[in-house]
């Protein structure tokens, strides 16, 4: 256990550290700390259950991004529909690029860019310029009204917008992401443009790539 905690630490270099608990902006949002820092959260969860740490491949993390960018405009609500389309061609496409492992597997997520508290009411300001998405709690007031107190949504940090988010990526896909099958990741964010500067909770999306050998936890499977 020890020794896959070393090769964890020294892998990732832990150079996200510096900016983690900086604010999600759209402005000066850095892609890669978002990215490193989900492998990162996902690498720490397999250490705690004892398995290798995944092995960041590149050629897994520009097909991410190509489909990113492919899927730019389209909401992943229903992440199932999206990893079926995928699926499709993932397997010519990571070859094509030379990725060796005969198993791969796409997990696609969508979370809440802000720290929004799910079923609250809320309303857009386009007026308050001191704010990046102009997006408050409660009903919006009106010009009458004397006592025009205005509770903004507060941002996330990359941390704890990668924390939060992760958290509710295992509900569906924590059998993935911490199988023995999986050697490899690679993995990309962005934002849902569509969600920012309008009556909407901003997004980021996520497509992450896992990779393996075809027979790899095979014989696990199979004892189990």
């Amino acid at each position: 256990m020890k020794c896959i905690a070393l090769i964890f630490c020294v892998f990732l270099g832990l150079g996200a550290t510096q900016v983690e608990n900086q604010l999600l902006s759209v402005r000066s949002f850095d892609e890669q700390v978002m990215n490193d820092l989900i492998f990162k959260l996902v690498n720490e969860k397999r250490v705690k259950k004892g398995l290798e740490v995944l092995k960041y491949e590149q050629a897994l993390s520009r097909i991410a991004k190509q489909y990113q960018n492919k899927l730019e405009f389209r909401r992943f609500k229903y992440p199932e529909k999206i990893e079926r389309k995928i699926e499709r061609k993932l397997s010519f496409k990571t070859r094509s690029l030379g990725f060796k492992g005969g198993l791969v597997l796409p997990v696609a997520g969508q979370g809440n860019a802000i720290d929004y508290k799910k079923g609250a009411d809320f309303f857009y300001d386009k007026k308050e310029t001191d704010t990046e998405f102009h997006l408050f709690y409660g009903d919006k007031p009106k010009k009458k009204d004397k006592d025009k107190f205005r509770e903004e949504i507060p941002h996330h940090s990359y941390l704890s917008f990668a924390k939060k988010f992760l958290k509710g990526l295992e509900s569906k896909n924590k059998k993935k992401l911490y199988s023995k099958s999986y050697k490899w990741g690679g993995l990309h964010l962005q934002w849902y443009y569509k969600s920012i500067n309008k009556k909407k909770i901003p997004q980021l999306k996520m497509i992450f790539i896992l990779g393996g050998y075809q027979t790899s936890g095979m014989w696990d499977d199979i004892e189990k």
